[in-house]
């Protein structure tokens, strides 16, 4: 079984995205498409060559790194289980951001930079012990940090107020999608 985990924070991106870019970052946050099986879903339309050439390399699960509508940050989607945010802020500036990425020797890349520098940090805290850490970029280079440790027995707790508000803006978000 698997835990929550909520982040705040960004991760500056600069230059800024362009609206390819932004696209392809934002469909992998939304999609578990890079699920290996045959009969799997994943992403469909204009990136998926690109996709395809790289995804052998994907970490397992939902990205949840998003983009904002302007390129210039990225950032929690808010999803639940990111569990993998590291592997896959790795497996996204590898594949397709930072200059050197795979996707720059591929025909298929097209309008692709791949000349992005990351800096920021993006602070976790695992709902099941609470434990706090920090995923910190300077240049390009991540570094995850322990901010403070979990305890096993904190997870029979009841939920903070601010992972109340997060699930109520959850439900309501889901109950509008429903009724439309």
């Amino acid at each position: 079984m698997g835990y929550q985990t909520d982040f705040v924070g960004y991760l500056h991106v600069d230059p800024p995205l362009n609206a390819r870019e932004i696209e392809l970052i934002n469909s992998i946050s939304h999609s578990i498409y890079l699920d290996r099986r045959p009969s799997g879903p994943r992403a469909l339309g204009e990136d998926e060559g690109v996709i395809n050439a790289v995804k052998a390399e994907a970490p397992w699960g939902w990205s949840n790194w998003t983009s904002c509508a302007k390129g210039c940050c990225l950032s929690y989607d808010g999803g639940d289980k990111a569990n993998q945010m590291v592997p896959w802020l790795k497996y996204l500036m590898a594949s397709f951001l930072v200059p050197g990425a795979t996707v720059q020797s591929l025909p298929e890349a097209g309008a692709l930079t791949c000349d992005h520098v990351l800096n920021g940090m993006v602070v976790g805290s695992r709902r099941d012990n609470r434990e706090l850490y920090s995923i910190t970029v300077r240049d390009s280079a991540v570094e995850v940090e322990l901010l403070w440790p979990g305890v096993k027995e904190w997870s029979d707790y009841p939920p903070l107020a601010y992972q109340v508000e997060i699930d109520r803006f959850r439900a309501w978000v889901l109950e509008r999608r429903r009724s439309t």
